[in-house]
């Protein structure tokens, strides 16, 4: 018997299969994203991360987000995902947020949006997903939108 599912479905279960091998304990706090935020993480981190800008009114953001949970977690790579939450206000909610329980470490925007977004990227404009590629050698790939297949398996691959 052949069930065809759709692609929603499809990652929900490539990322439920891919993290039942993996030991993923979701975030245990939301930490403050602020104007030295951003150079910390881009000039601190000696591995791999994929930063991914998102907001609760995007709704393309959790499926970008599952898919490259999944991918990581397939690739049993070390890359980190690191989830930074640009509007919510409720702490709780965004720890108790599904989406985000995959992210190594959850932020949330501390200060003027336009700023910390101009701080990241000046030619950002505030589309989510937003996603940052820290290669954990000061390099830094920005993409707007969720990232091509292609794309993650070389970021993934980066980490293992």
């Amino acid at each position: 018997m052949y069930i065809t599912l759709p692609n929603k479905f499809k990652l929900s279960l490539a990322l439920l299969i891919a993290m039942s091998g993996a030991a993923v304990a979701a975030p245990q706090s939301v930490e403050a994203f602020d104007k030295t935020t951003w150079n910390k993480l881009v000039n601190d981190s000696a591995r791999p991360s994929i930063v991914v800008f998102s907001s609760v009114t995007c709704t393309h953001c959790p499926g970008a987000i599952n898919k490259i949970a999944a991918r990581l977690a397939a690739a049993k790579s070390h890359t980190q995902l690191l989830i930074v939450s640009m509007d919510s206000e409720d702490d709780e909610a965004l720890l108790h947020d599904p989406h985000y329980a995959s992210a190594a470490r959850l932020f949330a925007f501390n200060g003027s949006a336009q700023a910390l977004q101009y701080g990241v990227n000046p030619g950002w404009r505030g589309m989510t997903p937003y996603i940052a590629y820290l290669d954990g050698k000061r390099g830094v790939n920005f993409v707007a939108g969720e990232p091509k297949e292609a794309l993650l398996r070389a970021w993934s691959a980066a980490g293992r």
